[in-house]
């Protein structure tokens, strides 16, 4: 059978706009016309004889049900507590604006119908429509699997049906075929028959259910095969549902337009691909929320975690034949095949939809967390066809003539650190060469895992993204890239007492190198996955979220293109400019000397560190520019810059015991020639500011508990020091000292910062941290002036030591370095 397909891409604005009034609250329920009167019907099953129906003269068993014909208006109602055998099939439709109802009464536990291992469905609608269905439980175990569901709605009219809504219901040990048919092996399933003309129902709401143990899948509205015909079922809602141990698969749509899915909690299913018998349809792979041959479906706000199933096993599945296809908000983590599939057409026997590749596909402010593995989980599976964050299939489907012809990846926050974890970040079962195009935009990919990337056809987009840890020599060549740790606030989800829990662990420090630093992105749907505005002409951050941080500061970055509400220092006049700026499109210019800006941050708590950061760089190198705090209880503290390039510097204050404001401020010093410029400063309360390392400054006057790096030996020395009277010295070359540092968090963030200078101009040493779990890192100092270099970076999944060292590489003459901090952050 031919399915009907417009000339060209159904338009997208209608589809944000339903987007945006869903996220604004509009969609939170369906609108339901108030009911006309009419019968109550109700059922007692412990009842000792069968009555009327009426609430003093129960039914006590399901055959009265099945033998009545309701009307518009009724409610057949079940008495809480109890429990009643057999199956469900009431006849009759309710109409517009009188639903019919199946609920409860009384009070105590949910009533419970049990199928009691019968196959078939516990409740079931044959061609009826406008029934509510609500406040159940529903069971149908067996030893062995067969047929079976907990409602089914099936439409074989030829027609549109219309409103099923299935609410509130537990929904459990439903034994059907973990690799049969969905619709017919589901906790719910709406199904179309094939006929003709073709069946679709409209206005299908599924919310606020919880399934477990349900084989095959949860929820389900599909035909009742492959190739069903051009009919496209419509409004239909999926939403806050939870769901466990499904035997396959948790959601799937198939020919649906408009389908909303979104807050639902699925976990460990995938487990189960028991077939039919032979000859019948069987499917062992699966993943968590997938849609087919479907328009304009939107998924959202879902959270897919340690699916098992080794064929597909991936959280997501944007699958053949769909067209505008939108997954944002979500969170996805321990599925044992990765995060997001993607299927390359292929051919379905009398499904022409299945050879049209996929096209309109966006990908956007979604969390992937150490998918490609169950390590965490009470159950696991065994891949069989592989594992990347973003796993395609085959080749990227590319479909000309759309208004998003490739797959658009944005701003998603993937998270990789387990140990010896090595799922790539770009998969395809094809190889690591893939024909095809897509956009992959303002990611922050922390990668602490061997994995990879596939390459793709010319024409591939990848800009503004974080890498971040280990760097595959596949990593996409990305001219504005950032590999810098991105300050998760409790990445992997390892500290259980953290206020930042689940997809909230992805929210990042104020001093996040990811701040501002992402592309603008058009048409990019004006939330981030925490509710922050995502501005269509401003420079948004990388990743999922789009928050400052929790900066202290206002107008930090100076995007406002005004001062305010920093004030002029004294001096000379500074300004903020539209050139030069670290990240997004301002920044504050000083003049040649004695200029600068200042902002007096009020509320602050008193005997409490905070941590300054901001990036600063001179027109003139060697001039000086400083970020720095004062009137806050104690001596004022600062940072020289005196690099042309951008430098982040870090200052740590503790206020006075009754000081609750502090001034902060950037200056350049008096004598120079050239402009200065300063951006993206921050502030942050610690919770603790204790130094992790021992003898950071060298005050003992010896080494220890430093160690000699090898070559060359360096030697604490009694001049050179930046502070107090010590100073490490190293060789001329190959030659510096390492400190390991234990009893740190593992999976913690860290700031490491040290002062380094040489003693001849242009050679270089270093400060920098290793064996954390992460790759090596560090900055290099090259001045014959002490200058910071700070370091964040995060330790492994079971990482809780560091190397933290100073080492001059090659040279003539010594270089020194001093004053060590190594602070851990909130």
């Amino acid at each position: 059978m031919e399915r009907r397909r417009p000339t060209r891409p159904a338009r997208r604005a209608a589809r944000v706009l339903a987007l945006i009034a869903t996220m604004a609250g509009a969609l939170l329920a369906p609108a339901h016309t108030a009911l006309a009167a009419g019968t109550a019907y109700y059922v007692d099953c412990s009842a000792a004889g069968n009555g009327s129906g009426t609430q003093t003269s129960p039914w006590n068993a399901v055959g009265s049900v099945n033998s009545t014909t309701f009307t518009p208006g009724d409610s057949i109602l079940f008495k809480a507590g109890t429990t009643c055998t057999g199956q469900l099939s009431p006849g009759g439709s309710g109409a517009a604006g009188s639903n019919i109802s199946i609920s409860s009464y009384g009070s105590g536990a949910k009533p419970v119908i049990d199928a009691a291992g019968a196959t078939g469905a516990v409740i079931k609608l044959l061609n009826q429509q406008y029934w509510d269905i609500g406040g159940l439980e529903l069971i149908d175990n067996a030893s062995s699997p067969a047929y079976r569901s907990g409602v089914l709605a099936e439409n074989s009219s030829g027609g549109i049906l219309h409103h099923i809504r299935v609410h509130d219901m537990y929904i459990h040990d439903i034994a059907g075929y973990g690799g049969g048919w969905y619709s017919t092996n589901a906790g719910v399933g709406i199904q179309t028959d094939h006929t003709t003309p073709v069946s679709t129902w409209d206005d299908v709401v599924i919310e606020n259910n919880t399934f477990d143990h349900v084989d095959r899948i949860a929820v389900a509205v599909t035909p009742d095969g492959d190739g069903q015909g051009t009919g496209l079922t419509t409004g239909t809602v999926i939403r806050n549902n939870t769901m466990t141990y499904d035997g396959a698969d948790d959601i799937l749509v198939v020919k649906n337009d408009g389908a909303l899915i979104e807050g639902n909690k699925a976990g460990y299913g995938g487990a189960k691909s028991t077939c039919p018998p032979s000859g019948q349809y069987c499917n062992g792979a699966s993943a968590g929320i997938w849609m087919s041959g479907s328009s304009n479906t939107v998924v959202q706000n879902n959270e897919v975690y340690c699916h098992v199933n080794g064929a597909d096993g991936t959280g997501y599945d944007v699958d053949w034949g769909n067209h505008n296809t939108t997954f944002q908000y979500n969170y996805s983590h321990q599925n044992l095949g990765g995060f997001m599939l993607v299927m390359p057409p292929f051919s379905i026997a009398n499904e022409p939809t299945s050879t049209v590749p996929s096209d309109g596909t966006v990908i956007r402010y979604n969390i992937s967390e150490n998918d490609g593995t169950n390590a965490g989980c009470p159950t696991s599976g065994t891949p069989t066809h592989g594992k990347g964050v973003f796993h395609f299939v085959g080749n990227i489907p590319n479909q000309s003539g759309s208004s998003s012809a490739v797959p658009l990846i944005y701003n998603n926050s993937i998270y990789v650190n387990q140990s010896g974890l090595n799922t790539p970040i770009l998969y395809s079962r094809k190889g690591s060469s893939v024909t095809g195009t897509l956009s992959f935009r303002n990611n922050a990919v922390f990668n602490y895992g061997t994995g990879g990337y596939f390459s793709t056809s010319s024409g591939s987009v990848y800009s503004n993204n974080l890498f971040y840890g280990n760097h595959p020599s596949s990593e996409p060549a990305d001219s504005a890239k950032v590999i810098a740790d991105p300050q998760f606030r409790n990445p992997g989800n390892a500290n259980s007492s953290s206020s930042y829990t689940g997809r909230n662990a992805y929210q990042v420090h104020p001093s996040s190198a990811v701040i501002r630093a992402g592309a603008v992105i058009s048409d990019n749907g004006g939330k981030d996955a925490y509710g922050n505005t995502v501005s269509a002409t401003a420079a948004p951050n990388i990743g999922a979220y789009n928050g400052t941080g929790g900066n202290l500061l206002s107008n930090a970055g100076f995007e406002t293109g005004a001062l305010s509400p920093w004030t002029q220092a004294s001096g000379n006049a500074s300004s903020v400019t539209g050139t030069g700026a670290h990240t997004g499109g301002y920044t504050l210019t000083t003049t040649a000397s004695g200029s600068g800006a200042n902002q007096a941050l009020t509320g602050l708590s008193p005997n409490t560190t905070y941590l300054l950061t901001g990036w600063a760089k001179v027109a003139n190198a060697g001039e000086t520019l400083a970020i720095g705090v004062k009137n806050f209880g104690g001596t004022e503290t600062y940072t020289n810059i005196a690099t042309a390039s951008y430098s982040q510097a870090a200052v740590l204050f503790t206020t006075g015991s009754s000081s609750t404001t502090a001034t902060v401020y950037c200056w350049k010093n008096a004598g120079g020639s050239g402009t200065g410029y300063c951006d993206d400063l921050a502030v942050e309360a610690l919770s603790s500011a204790t130094n992790a390392l021992t003898n950071p400054g060298f005050e003992t006057s010896a080494l220890t508990p430093w160690a000699q790096s090898t070559g060359t030996a360096s030697s604490v020395v009694a001049s050179n020091a930046r502070t107090g009277s010590y100073s490490l010295q190293t060789g001329a070359g190959a030659s510096g000292a390492i400190q390991t540092v234990s009893g740190l968090t593992s999976s913690g963030t860290y700031l490491l910062a040290g002062w380094a200078k040489v003693a001849t101009a242009g050679e270089e040493v270093a400060v920098g941290v290793k064996s954390f779990g992460g790759a090596e890192t560090y900055q290099r100092a090259s001045t014959t002036s002490y200058a910071q270099q700070p370091i964040f970076f995060t330790t492994g999944a079971t990482t809780t030591s560091a190397g933290v060292y100073c080492y001059k590489n090659a040279g003539s003459a010594a270089g020194y370095c001093d004053d060590y901090t190594l602070i851990k952050l909130p």
